[in-house]
C-alpha cells in the first residue's frame, strides 16, 4: 500500500526578510513548485510538485554501533514536529526532527529520496529511481541546533553512481574496495550554539560543495541524484537539530 500524497498551498515567491530571524525562504526568491518538503502533513514527506512530481519520505540511519541511540529509530515512520522557537519560515509550525547520540564510528543522518514511492513501513525494498536535479543551483532551508548539541551538519546530493550495491545504487565494492562506496557529494554548514533558527543556502557550484574525500571520487552528475540527506560530521557526540521549509534554488 502507497501512502496518498499531500499537495502544498500557497502561491507567488516566498520573499525573506534580512537575517536569520526575518520571516520567508532565504535567498528570498523562491517557487511554490520548488518546494521540497515543508513538515506540515504529519508523516515527513517529500511532497508531489515540480515536474516531473517529486515523490519520497524522511528516513534516519546511523553506524549501527551498540551506543547509538537515535530518534526515531532505522525503520520508524518519520513525524512531523513542533519545535521551539517557531520555525521563521512561511509553511508553519512544524518541522522536521534529528535527534542522535553515540553514534561512534562515522555517525547517523536523515534523508529523503526525490522519486520514491510511500510505503507504509519506514523502509522500503522498491528499486530506487534516480531524479534529475539538472535544472536546480542548490538547495535552501532553514534549520536550528539545540543548545548544547553539536552544532555542524554535513548536507549531502546522494547520486546512483556512489551508493553501494545492497543501498540499490551502482557502486561495487568488489570492484572499487572496501569502504569506497558512499563518499557523496554534500557541503558542511554550521548552525548558531544558542538555539535560534538560521537560513542557509547552497549551492551546486560553492567551493565547498564537493566529495569529502575518503572513497572513490566520482564527478558530480546532477541527473544522478537519488535524493538528499543530512549527516553528523564528527564520529560521536548528541546531534540534535532541526530542518524546515527545504526548497531547491533556480
Amino acid at each position: 500500500m502507497v501512502v496518498a500524497p499531500f499537495i502544498a498551498c500557497g502561491g507567488g515567491n516566498q520573499t525573506a526578510d534580512a537575517g536569520a530571524g526575518g520571516a520567508g525562504m532565504p535567498p528570498g526568491d523562491v517557487l511554490p513548485q520548488d518546494l521540497i518538503s515543508d513538515f506540515e502533513q504529519g508523516r515527513s514527506l517529500v511532497l508531489p510538485l515540480g515536474s516531473p512530481g517529486r515523490s519520497g519520505f524522511w528516513y534516519s540511519y546511523n553506524d549501527g554501533v551498540d551506543t547509538c541511540v537515535q530518534s526515531p529509530a532505522h525503520g520508524d515512520l518519520y513525524y512531523d514536529s513542533t519545535p521551539a522557537p517557531r520555525p521563521p519560515g512561511p509553511s508553519g509550525g512544524h518541522a522536521l526532527h534529528a535527534a542522535w547520540n553515540g553514534c561512534a564510528i562515522w555517525g547517523a543522518g536523515v534523508g529523503a529520496d526525490f522519486n520514491a514511492p510511500v510505503p507504509d513501513g519506514g523502509v522500503s525494498t522498491v528499486p530506487r529511481v534516480v531524479y534529475d536535479v539538472t535544472p536546480y543551483a542548490g538547495v535552501a532551508f532553514w534549520a536550528m541546533a539545540m543548545p548544547g548539541s553539536a552544532s555542524a551538519v554535513r548536507l549531502k546530493m546522494v547520486m546512483r553512481i556512489s551508493t553501494e550495491l545492497k543501498d540499490r545504487g551502482a557502486c561495487d565494492p568488489a570492484v572499487y574496495g572496501a569502504n569506497q562506496c558512499g563518499d557523496e557529494w554534500g557541503e558542511p554548514f554550521t548552525l548558531p550554539a544558542d538555539g535560534t533558527w538560521k537560513a542557509i543556502t547552497i549551492r551546486f557550484t560553492d567551493p565547498a560543495f564537493q566529495q569529502e574525500p575518503w572513497g572513490q571520487p566520482f564527478a558530480w552528475n546532477p541527473a544522478d541524484v537519488f535524493g538528499i540527506q543530512f549527516q553528523s560530521i564528527a564520529a560521536s557526540g548528541l546531534y540534535d537539530f532541526w530542518i524546515d521549509d527545504l526548497y531547491f534554488l533556480r
